[in-house]
């Protein structure tokens, strides 16, 4: 909490800066690593579904970040991720699927904005956390 009170405002407004390179470094890795994820509902709701939801997502989960780092406010980033997961599981996504596009987003992260080695660690220690959500979200839905 302390790193969130002192570095997460300044953070969320660095990752801002670079939103559109991490979202769609995160987007083109979803479009080509999951192409069929998803086939069955967007022959229902039209071709276009696809695209747009592999867009929408790592938006999403980059405002929600944004949200926790600048209100220092985790436990709205943890609520959030909890409902996405259970409703995503519910329509086919896995958690592999989840996860991989958590990493995905912190590994732009990584590359597109320049952060200290502290608050790399700090964003890492966020990752792991919201990576050990998907997990235990995942465990607790399986039959």
């Amino acid at each position: 909490m302390t790193w969130l009170s002192s570095r997460g405002p300044e953070i969320a407004q660095a990752l801002d800066q670079h939103r559109e390179a991490i979202c769609s470094a995160v987007n083109n890795r979803l479009m080509s690593t999951f192409a069929g994820l998803l086939a069955n509902i967007e022959s229902r709701h039209g071709g276009q579904y696809h695209q747009v939801t592999f867009s929408r997502t790592p938006r999403r989960l980059h405002q929600l970040l944004l949200v926790a780092l600048a209100l220092q406010a985790p436990s709205v980033l943890q609520r959030e991720i909890e409902w996405s997961v259970r409703l995503l599981l519910r329509h086919g996504v896995t958690q592999h699927h989840i996860q991989s596009m958590v990493r995905w987003y912190f590994e732009a992260v990584r590359r597109e904005v320049a952060l200290d080695e502290h608050d790399r660690d700090n964003l890492a220690a966020l990752e792991e956390a919201i990576l050990a959500t998907v997990y235990a979200i995942g465990d607790e839905t399986e039959p």
